[in-house]
């Protein structure tokens, strides 16, 4: 398999709920569809409107295309734009879950709670209307020290049985085991509930963290970023 494509759209939650009205928004053209939802997500056959969007309205966002077409539009009309490379993981719910090491003396890791789901650690929640809403479609973890969120896994949205995940240290805190914590709290989880775990990783670090957990990669794929215009 080529590692090198345009992400299986099934696989996009991002994408998915947009339609939805779950989260972020979709505009449809007659032969192409914009997807802005995080990432903005080009679809179909460019075409005159949706060219004039990413031109004007989404120029600086990152764009991800799905279709050859527009891979290529990109690459011909902007050679000069910044690419980064995302490692999509095929989405599970059984995981490979090591025994989680003791927290460094001051750490504290819990569940999220309503009393940290309520403080929105890294945004982490704020896709959901309210806790019970969390509670019962997402899932979440987090590491305190001296009573402040240093650290958190969390569903970033839910949509039908499955869930994104995002992780986050803050970089003070970052190399003491904190995120493998949370990853593995709401791993297991989400694995006990039954619950599809959907892990895009923006780097090598996190590919490697998602394969050491069970996942396993599906597609590498590139977002693409356009110079302001001058």
């Amino acid at each position: 398999m080529d590692r090198q494509t345009c992400p299986d759209r099934q696989h996009l939650l991002l994408y998915r709920a947009a339609p939805k009205g779950t989260f972020g928004e979709h505009h449809a053209f007659p032969h192409s569809s914009i997807t802005d939802a995080l990432f903005v997500y080009l679809d179909g056959e460019p075409e005159e409107e949706s060219i004039a969007a990413v031109e004007e309205q989404y120029r600086v966002r990152p764009l991800v295309g799905l279709t050859e077409a527009w891979e290529n539009y990109i690459r011909e009309h902007h050679p000069e734009a910044a690419v980064y490379r995302r490692f999509m993981m095929i989405p599970t719910k059984t995981f490979t879950l090591p025994e989680a090491k003791p927290l460094p003396e001051g750490y504290r890791l819990t569940e999220m709670d309503e009393k940290a789901f309520s403080l929105h650690p890294f945004s982490h929640g704020e896709n959901y209307p309210d806790y019970e809403s969390f509670r019962k479609e997402g899932s979440g973890a987090v590491v305190y020290h001296n009573e402040e969120i240093v650290a958190s896994a969390s569903s970033f949205l839910s949509l039908e049985g499955e869930a994104e995940l995002d992780v986050s240290t803050e970089e003070s805190h970052r190399k003491k085991g904190l995120a493998e914590a949370c990853v593995i709290q709401m791993l297991r989880d989400c694995m006990n509930r039954g619950i599809t775990v959907h892990w895009d990783a923006q780097n090598e670090i996190s590919l490697h963290m998602a394969e050491k957990y069970g996942f396993e990669l599906e597609t590498e794929y590139s977002v693409y970023w356009l110079p302001e215009k001058a």
